[in-house]
C-alpha cells in the first residue's frame, strides 16, 4: 500500500507542475494570436478609412456604417487592453495599449467631425497610430509558434 501511495504521489508532483507550464504554454498562444487579429483589425481599418470617410461625406447610411465601424474598433480596444497577458510580453502589451490610448481618442474625434459634418479623419492622428501599433507587428510575429 506505502508503495502504491509513494507511486501516485510521485505521479502528482510530475504532471501537476507539467500542467501549469501547459497552461502558460496556452496562454501566450493566446496572447499572441489575440493581438496578431487585433492588430490585422486596425490594419484592415486604416486600409478602408479614407474610402469609408469619403463615402460618409455624401451618404447618410454610409455615415451611420461608419459612426458603427468607430464604436465596434473602440470596443475592441477596450477588449484587447483586458487580454491575459504573459510576464513576457507585458512590456509589449503596454506599448500597444499606450498607442491604443491615442488611438481611442483619434476615433473620438472621428465621431465628432462625423457628427459637426467635417472630414471624419481630419486631425485625428489615426493613420500615424495605427502605423506605429504596426511596427509592434514584428515583435508579435516572433511570439507566435510556427
Amino acid at each position: 500500500m506505502k508503495k502504491y501511495g509513494l507511486s501516485l504521489l510521485l505521479f502528482v508532483l510530475l504532471i501537476v507542475p507539467g500542467c501549469g507550464f501547459a497552461e502558460k504554454v496556452e496562454n501566450s498562444v493566446t496572447f499572441a494570436s489575440d493581438t496578431a487579429s487585433y492588430m490585422q483589425a486596425l490594419t484592415e481599418f486604416g486600409q478602408e478609412m479614407e474610402t469609408l470617410a469619403t463615402e460618409a461625406a455624401t451618404d447618410p447610411q454610409a455615415k451611420e456604417a461608419l459612426m458603427e465601424r468607430l464604436n465596434a474598433l473602440k470596443e475592441q480596444i477596450s477588449d484587447y487592453a483586458n487580454l491575459q497577458v504573459p510576464e513576457y510580453a507585458a512590456d509589449l502589451h503596454q506599448s500597444i495599449t499606450g498607442y491604443n490610448d491615442k488611438l481611442q481618442q483619434g476615433l473620438d474625434q472621428a465621431a465628432t467631425n462625423l457628427e459637426e459634418g467635417k472630414a471624419a479623419f481630419e486631425a485625428t492622428g489615426i493613420p500615424e497610430t495605427i502605423s506605429q501599433i504596426n511596427g509592434l507587428l514584428n515583435e508579435i510575429s516572433q511570439l507566435i509558434p510556427q
